[in-house]
């Protein structure tokens, strides 16, 4: 199970492109799943997974690095959201309602594996995950609300949902590791969230309508995707370089299969096609990222030291 895991996670990149090539190129299946609820369900297999990856044994590690959390924390939760709302007045329908959905998700689940490959701290990356999303289903009903104004008719409904689909099935991986911390489970973990991830971004790819409307809806994600990197740069200064993975990563990275959670219980499925954009610009150039950052020696679970 463990050299499945390997391969899968060498070929990430490979595989986020061929299988968001093929959403776009053949959206009818992914079409009739969303609209019987599929992305919901897989957010959550692929939520748990993310919480079997989370040691809370390794959480007091981050001393050192608390004062960078707490502002990379508070920075995302003001920046990002002010940073979706305001491209997302140069944007409308589906593409305004996916810039404002990835504004307030929380990190992308991959961070964390991305930072261990970067040789970084995977306890902060863990710990900026968890916090920021709980922030996220908490808060995400009523900034929505404050942002989209009526197009959100209930976000004490989203708030439910987000507990359910995102909070629940992060404790019960959390837990899990906790109760079964054998190395297959883990790795099994590792493959099926993988799985999950590819599922989720086919699903959301089959919205993709290919057009203009979805080259302005490019560049305004990647007009994000750029924001949120220089908010990371700007967190990690002054941070020694072994540090910066684990806050610059998560960061930088939001989760666009929260963010289409989001956007389908709040928008509707349709509202989701954009994000399938973002997934792949997300992943690519944090796989990217993390590759370039690889130490020969693989070290990345060390204390965290700041700098």
């Amino acid at each position: 199970m463990g050299r499945v895991a390997g391969w899968l996670d060498r070929r990430l990149v490979v595989a986020v492109l061929a299988v968001g090539a093929l959403g776009v190129a053949f959206p009818g299946a992914g079409r009739v799943v969303d609209r019987r609820g599929a992305i919901d369900p897989t957010l959550a297999v692929l939520v748990l997974t993310a919480g079997l990856a989370v040691d809370l044994g390794h959480l007091s590690r981050i001393g050192a690095r608390l004062a960078r959390l707490i502002a990379a924390l508070v920075a995302g939760s003001i920046w990002l959201p002010l940073l979706a709302w305001l491209l997302a007045g140069a944007a409308s329908g589906g593409t305004r309602d996916a810039l404002l959905s990835v504004g307030v998700a929380p990190p992308e689940v991959a961070s964390v594996a991305l930072t261990a490959l970067a040789s970084g701290e995977v306890p902060v990356a863990a710990t900026l995950l968890v916090a920021s999303t709980l922030i996220t289903v908490v808060a995400a009903g009523p900034v929505l609300s404050l942002l989209a104004g009526a197009s959100v008719p209930a976000p004490e409904g989203l708030t439910v949902v987000l507990a359910a689909v995102v909070a629940g099935p992060l404790a019960l991986g959390v837990v899990a590791r906790r109760v079964v911390p054998a190395p297959v489970v883990l790795d099994a973990g590792r493959v099926v969230g993988n799985l999950s991830l590819l599922v989720l971004l086919w699903e959301v790819a089959s919205q993709v309508r290919i057009g203009p409307a979805y080259l302005l809806a490019a560049g305004l994600l990647a007009a994000f995707l750029a924001g949120s990197g220089l908010l990371a740069v700007a967190v990690t200064a002054g941070v020694e370089r072994s540090g910066r993975p684990g806050l610059l990563l998560p960061l930088a990275m939001r989760d666009f299969a929260v963010a289409a959670g989001i956007a389908a219980s709040a928008f509707g499925p349709r509202a989701t096609g954009a994000l399938g954009l973002y997934g792949l610009l997300v992943l690519l150039t944090g796989t990217l990222a993390a590759r370039r950052g690889s130490k020969p020696d693989g070290s990345g679970d060390g204390s965290p030291q700041e700098g």
